[in-house]
């Protein structure tokens, strides 16, 4: 299976599962595993990818805060805790979205295919919520109130560019079958 195609289960595993209050979060801590396989066949596929050390570190981190915060008392503490760490602890997940969407929009920028600006667009997305949320909580910016749908959305594109795009040699695919032979 194709690199990307790892990327887009795992994040969508991540996004649309959720364990049950008294249960342990295994759909989190998988989800992530196979964004980070995901990301060892794109490294292995594409070695010249741009922030492969920033990425390895933050899907690895990923993975981690995954696992800390799947027992059912982690999570119940984290619902109660301050909104700065609920932030904080979606950090490694998005920054490795962004740095992602930011590593194949620059590969496809170089490949020459028209399409590579919307990863842009997902990265963009992604960072300004994160922004957008410390201005509301920090500073208590409450017009910015619903901008985190923004980062949804960005994460949301970064699913389906995954899946579209998957296949294509830029991304880390390999050649098609046709030019082997």
């Amino acid at each position: 299976m194709k690199p990307l195609y790892w990327i887009a289960i795992g994040l969508a595993v991540v996004v649309f599962t959720a364990a049950p209050a008294d249960k342990v979060d295994v759909s989190e801590v998988l989800g992530c595993l196979l964004v980070l396989v995901g990301y060892a066949r794109l490294v292995r596929a594409a070695p010249d990818l741009p922030l492969r050390l920033t990425l390895g570190y933050l899907a690895v981190l990923a993975v981690v805060v995954a696992i800390a915060l799947s027992p059912p008392d982690a999570r119940a503490w984290l619902d109660d805790a301050d909104p700065a760490l609920v932030w904080a602890a979606s950090l490694p997940a998005l920054g490795f979205q962004a740095a992602l969407c930011h590593a194949l929009g620059t590969r496809a920028r170089a490949a020459g295919v028209r399409s590579g600006w919307v990863w842009f667009v997902a990265e963009t997305a992604i960072v300004v919520s994160l922004v957008a949320n410390v201005l509301y909580n920090g500073a208590d910016w409450h017009w910015l109130y619903g901008v985190g749908t923004v980062g949804l959305a960005g994460v949301l594109l970064v699913i389906v560019l995954c899946a579209l795009l998957g296949s294509a040699p830029w991304a880390g695919a390999g050649e098609p079958e046709d030019a082997r032979t």
